[in-house]
């Protein structure tokens, strides 16, 4: 029994030596894994330290350029009036954290960051509840991003939800806060945020959706801009009102449990119809990257290329200068610009169903004729489509219009031409070296016609024979430098340099391909005495520092005075009877004008089946003392055999009416007309000449013969009619030195009393001269003469009813009626 007792008693031991060894094992074991956890700890946080080391070592630049707050451009008109407001497709008006309401900041930090000026750049006791989520949930489930890392995250980084990106979001947001305070982090974080509708910040948001300033919000209206910025396109209250108003209220809760308000303003902000202020707006305006102002879409374009090649500005990306707090005062005239655009825009205005195509489009360009400020600018209908093809911006066949630039210019700049230079015309030539034949538009011959008649009656022949002559006999680079030197350059670095051909003169082919623009700037060249003033829409930028940076713009003299003038002169009779626009009344205006037309290559109209008379461009450029416009029109796409692909011969009166509207709209009417410079002298009534040229020197050496012959014809030879129309004593007596009698060869019946006249009156000034008459005598005894047979007026009379017989319409190249012969369109498709 002893023994037994003695086993039982050594069991007993046994058992507990087993029991504290277990203790021990366990213990033992738990310190293992102790060890363990601290072991994989140590080596899971240093590799998270060296894993977050790396990452933020890939993170973007801490860059406090980028931190600014973009400020927009400004755009002033030419009296300093702001028009709008350059937004880079981003809408933004900044507050200022010192002129916040305090419930706006309240509202905010509620429903964003509650503990926002209690800890640092991250809120560990906010993201220890997000790991937690992230864990169950799945990874993103749950975000606990400050305001900090938000603003970071915006300027820097991306919306992507990766580990790499929230290291270095929890890195830069560390950076943040030790270069700025809390409440220029938390202003940072109101202008940048986003709002929907491209609206960026609140204060922007504020006036986007209410129409109001922050500090004129209600507190439902304060509550509903504080929580849309979480998912603002569903938030949108354009979208859905119900789910916006609903956010509304979620974000009063927040700021009741924060309290942020009392229970009071909770109620009747709760009760609060948030929609009752929203500003009413339509989906176009919702839809619009630039602010509501389109009409204004085609001249900013200019201002930006402008812009762009300042030296000032040209290293910078284009949207970092805009986004820098630019003042840009520019040459628009604003009322014109809005007239302008709308009338362009205005599918109602043009009679012609073709005309309301998506395809057809104008584009029109309007300067100060005297200082070449560009005042006002449409580049097409679509002021979206606008920003990537300005119109005005694109260069097209120029047709016609190109004539006094390559043909009559030339001639009287190089050659001294008179305008009433006789040219042979003919009824079809072949310009020498060419196996092409080209046409006037009524395909007649005119025969031998003044350079004055056949630039108004625009006919190619006359055009094309003087552009051969001026390159015979002064040089055939004289009209390309006379081109070039207005604007109308035709060498670059892209193309190769050939020489210009009978082509270019019509406008047709690839070389005489200009911009709306650059024709305005040329023709107002002709305008403005000679001088050539390259097109400028800014005046200066004042940058938000305060500096001035001028913009400065080529002008030169590009040809003689009396070159100006005399074009000047003859381009008057576009609208006068047999003009190429003597349809189009300009009435009370001194107006010069150039229409043209061009016409698809025979291939294209055969691939086409489009007709023989079918135009693809329709132009006219005209300039008075004060404005110059060019006008484009003509259609961006070519369909097989549709109407809507090319302007007709009845159709090419579009672009002169709608140029006739606007010049008579925006016009003062204050009687200018343009100033003959002292280089141009008149002969044989209204015709021009250079003062001192050889043409002119032989003029009056001519005159001066004529005047001696009559001086020495016997008294009683005298006619008796002339006799009896000096009756008045005095002017008798101041005639009588220089009556003069006619041979029966002189035919005197045929002068009229105004030669006659005239002579009586200049009669002391004939009996003071001695030998050589004065400029002036010339010119009155040039009226008193009987003309040679070269010069015969009655011959000059009879010449316009012979043209009138020639054509259906004479009025016009562009206007004709349809030939079976080719029209000048064709020729302008020639080579």
């Amino acid at each position: 029994m002893e023994e037994n007792y003695k086993r039982t008693k050594g069991r007993k031991t046994g058992s507990g030596t087993s029991k504290k060894g277990g203790r021990r094992s366990r213990a033992s074991l738990i310190k293992r894994i102790l060890l363990w956890a601290v072991l994989i700890g140590l080596i899971l946080l240093i590799v998270g330290s060296f894993l977050f080391a790396y990452y933020a070592s890939k993170s973007p630049a801490f860059s406090e350029e980028k931190l600014k707050d973009p400020i927009p451009a400004k755009i002033y008109d030419k009296d300093d009036e702001l028009v709008t407001t350059l937004y880079g497709g981003q809408k933004r008006e900044l507050t200022d954290i010192d002129e916040t309401p305090e419930k706006v900041t309240d509202a905010v930090l509620a429903v964003e960051d509650n503990r926002f000026y209690e800890h640092g750049a991250i809120d560990f006791v906010r993201l220890g509840a997000a790991v937690l989520n992230n864990v169950t949930d799945g990874f993103g489930s749950q975000g606990a991003s400050t305001i900090t890392q938000q603003v970071v995250k915006r300027v820097f980084l991306t919306e992507e939800k990766t580990i790499e990106r929230k290291a270095q979001e929890a890195y830069l947001a560390y950076r943040l806060e030790q270069e700025y305070s809390k409440d220029e982090i938390l202003e940072m974080y109101m202008n940048k945020i986003y709002y929907s509708d491209g609206i960026y910040g609140i204060r922007t948001a504020s006036l986007y959706y209410f129409g109001k300033e922050l500090e004129e919000l209600n507190l439902a209206e304060t509550a509903y801009l504080a929580g849309l910025p979480q998912l603002p396109n569903r938030y949108n209250l354009y979208v859905d009102p119900e789910t916006g108003t609903n956010r509304a209220h979620t974000v009063l809760n927040l700021m009741l449990h924060h309290e942020r308000i009392t229970e009071a303003e909770y109620n009747e902000a709760i009760n609060t119809d948030i929609t009752a202020n929203l500003v009413q707006r339509s989906e176009e305006e919702r839809a619009s990257n630039e602010p509501e102002d389109p009409e204004y879409a085609s001249y900013i374009n200019v201002v930006k290329r402008e812009l762009q090649q300042n030296d000032k500005f040209k290293d910078m990306e284009l949207g970092e200068a805009l986004a820098s707090g630019l003042s840009i005062y520019t040459n628009m005239d604003s009322s014109i610009q809005r007239e302008l655009q709308t009338m362009v825009n205005d599918r109602d205005y043009y009679y012609n169903p073709k005309f309301k195509s998506e395809h057809f489009n104008l584009a029109s360009s309007i300067l100060d004729t005297e200082t070449g400020n560009l005042v006002a600018i449409s580049g097409g209908r679509d002021y979206r489509e606008v920003v990537m093809h300005n119109q005005a911006l694109v260069k097209k066949n120029v047709g016609s219009t190109m004539k006094p630039f390559l043909s009559y210019g030339p001639a009287i700049e190089n050659m001294q031409w008179r305008t009433d230079q006789k040219i042979e015309d003919e009824a079809e030539y072949q310009p020498e070296g060419f196996d092409h034949t080209i046409y006037n538009y009524d395909q007649q011959d005119h025969g031998e016609v003044t350079m004055r008649d056949a630039l108004r009656q625009s006919l190619n022949i006359p055009a094309v024979k003087t552009f051969e002559t001026v390159m015979d006999e002064a040089g055939e680079n004289a009209p390309e430098e006379f081109a070039e030197a207005v604007g109308l350059e035709y060498s670059t670095e892209e193309e190769e340099d050939l020489p210009l051909t009978f082509n270019d003169v019509l406008g047709g082919g690839n070389y005489s391909q200009f911009t709306p623009l650059q024709m305005a700037e040329a023709y107002a060249s002709l305008g403005n005495g000679g001088t050539y003033n390259e097109a400028q829409s800014i005046r200066y930028v004042v940058t938000d520092e305060g500096e001035t940076v001028e913009f400065e713009h080529e002008s030169e003299q590009a040809m003689e005075d009396y070159t100006a003038y005399m074009l000047t002169d003859m381009l008057k009779g576009t609208f006068e009877p047999y003009g190429s626009a003597d349809y189009i009344p300009m009435n009370g205006l001194n107006i010069a004008a150039k229409t043209g037309t061009t016409s698809y290559s025979s291939d294209i109209r055969e691939e086409k089946n489009l007709p023989d008379s079918s135009a693809k461009d329709a132009w006219i450029v005209g300039y008075t003392p004060e404005y110059t416009m060019s006008l484009w029109t003509g259609f961006t796409a070519t369909e097989e055999g549709g109407d809507t692909s090319f302007v007709g011969a009845d159709e090419h009166i579009t672009p002169q009416w709608f140029f006739r509207d606007i010049m008579q709209s925006i016009s003062t009417y204050n009687g200018q007309d343009f100033e003959r410079p002292d280089s141009v002298v008149e002969v044989n009534g209204d015709e021009l000449a250079v003062k001192g040229s050889e043409d002119m020197q032989t003029y009056e050496d001519e005159q001066r013969q004529r005047n001696t012959q009559q001086r020495q014809q016997p008294e009683e030879d005298i006619d008796e009619p002339n006799q009896v129309i000096t009756e008045d004593p005095e002017a008798a007596d101041e005639a009588e030195p220089s009556t003069e009698q006619e041979t029966p060869e002189t035919q005197p019946e045929e002068r009229t009393e105004e030669q006659v006249e005239e002579p009586t009156e200049e009669a002391p000034e004939q009996e003071e001269t001695t030998e050589e008459p004065t400029e002036e005598e010339t010119e009155q005894e040039t009226e008193e003469s009987e003309p040679s047979p070269e010069e015969d007026p009655a011959e000059e009379e009879t010449e316009a009813p012979e043209q009138e017989e020639t054509t259906e319409d004479p009025a016009s190249e562009e206007t004709g009626e349809p030939t079976e012969e080719p029209t000048e369109e064709e020729t302008d498709e020639a080579a």
